[in-house]
């Protein structure tokens, strides 16, 4: 083996977490180093958040031109430019590809674009896009490699070759009927962006009501919200068989408490999961211990089975990771003996469909407290709030789409 280029701290994936991360120590005189395949900034400011919201903003656009006369706004016939809708999303990300170049350079952080693969514990080698290879050893290491879209094992289902969350923020056209597998955040606010688009909208979930996370009652009025939009839902669903060609035509089998029916539909989008993005990275040559779905297992300090080396994020089952990320390990101005242990807390949530629908902490459902009451901790009980169509909030729920847009 050559010998490698020595890294203060080596990062593997430029999400949220590890490009803060690196960006701060790089600041902190440190030689720190991005290996990053293909999204610039990771995930969310190109292919997930900010470009999901941009859309989505755009889609309440269209829907509040439609209603402008129950304002007193007289419009006309209302149409959909798809491909403007898209290029309008794409300039957002494509300056937000800019921001995060400019911050490589400001804080002396290198970002090397190229597929990282573990061929000894703390040491990467990648095959650089542009051709060739470096190897790299990190003193540090943190791996933020996130998640992807999950397939279910349906038979036809890949074979269809069906939208994810990526391909549906990159159409140029509004399905004519699209068909939702899957009832979490992501299925529920593309189908309602892509309904207020003018597409003819199906929902499929498995479980037994929408939103799957959340207590009973907010997921009841989602649906009603969802409803009134005129979206087909079906619960308590089980899709056996998928037939045909997404962006052409699809048919669904699908079995339901009354029993099997049939559901054709022009596109279908996927939106039923995630899984981690850990295989084929030599984790095993690392020494990185996975659990039984893949995701790399870490202790409340966020470290795992090697030494030195650390998890990020939802790779290694965490949450989304914000700014506050660096502050989790050691060597941070702020960070101290007593505060250095990561603990689950109660994070809050925002789906956004019209109205938003927010909550602070866990569900009640989940510590097993009846609604309306303190759960068992003690902790007061989850604020949460359906908004009415208040355009004073909702420019400040979409604030930064519209910026950025």
């Amino acid at each position: 083996m050559a010998k490698p280029e020595r890294i203060d701290a080596l990062v593997l994936g430029s999400g949220e977490g590890g490009k803060y991360l690196a960006w701060h120590l790089a600041r902190s005189g440190q030689r720190a180093v991005v290996v990053e395949r293909r999204w610039i900034g990771g995930s969310c400011p190109n292919i997930n958040c900010l470009p999901s919201k941009n859309e989505i903003w755009s889609a309440k656009v269209a829907d509040l031109a439609r209603r402008a006369g129950n304002f007193g706004a007289m419009t006309g016939p209302v149409t959909i430019d798809m491909a403007k809708v898209r290029q309008r999303k794409r300039d957002m990300v494509d300056g937000l590809i800019a921001m995060h170049l400019q911050n490589y350079k400001d804080s002396g952080a290198e970002l090397i674009m190229g597929s990282g693969r573990f061929v000894a514990p703390k040491t990467i080698e990648v095959q650089l896009n542009e051709g060739g290879t470096r190897l790299l050893a990190g003193e540090q290491v943190f791996l933020n490699v996130g998640t992807s879209p999950a397939i279910p094992d349906v038979p036809g289902l890949a074979a269809a070759q069906p939208l994810t969350n990526i391909e549906a923020l990159d159409l140029d056209y509004p399905p004519s009927h699209l068909i939702v597998l899957g009832g979490g955040y992501v299925g529920l606010e593309l189908a309602q962006a892509y309904r207020r688009f003018g597409s003819r909208v199906t929902i499929v979930e498995y479980g037994p009501q929408l939103a799957g996370r959340e207590d009973a009652d907010v997921a009841e009025e989602i649906r009603r919200i969802l409803g009134d939009d005129g979206i087909d839902i079906l619960v308590s669903a089980k899709t056996l068989r998928v037939e045909g060609q997404s962006g052409q035509r699809v048919v669904l089998r699908v079995l339901t408490a009354s029993g099997e029916r049939t559901i054709e539909g022009s596109d279908i989008l996927v939106a039923a999961g995630r899984r981690p993005n850990t295989a084929g990275i030599g984790l095993d040559i690392a020494g990185v211990a996975l659990d039984d779905r893949g995701y790399i297992k870490v202790n409340e300090r966020l470290e795992t089975s090697t030494s030195s080396t650390w998890a990020i994020g939802e790779c290694a089952g965490s949450p989304p990771v914000h700014p506050c990320v660096a502050r989790r390990f050691p060597h941070h101005p702020r960070q101290s003996r007593r505060t250095r242990a990561h603990h689950t807390r109660a994070l809050g949530s925002v789906l956004h469909v019209h109205g938003p629908t927010t909550r602070a902490g866990r569900a009640e459902r989940s510590r097993g407290a009846t609604p309306g009451r303190p759960g068992a901790c003690g902790e007061d009980t989850d604020k949460r709030r359906v908004a009415d169509a208040n355009d004073r909030r909702e420019e400040r729920l979409h604030e930064g789409a519209r910026r950025c847009g």
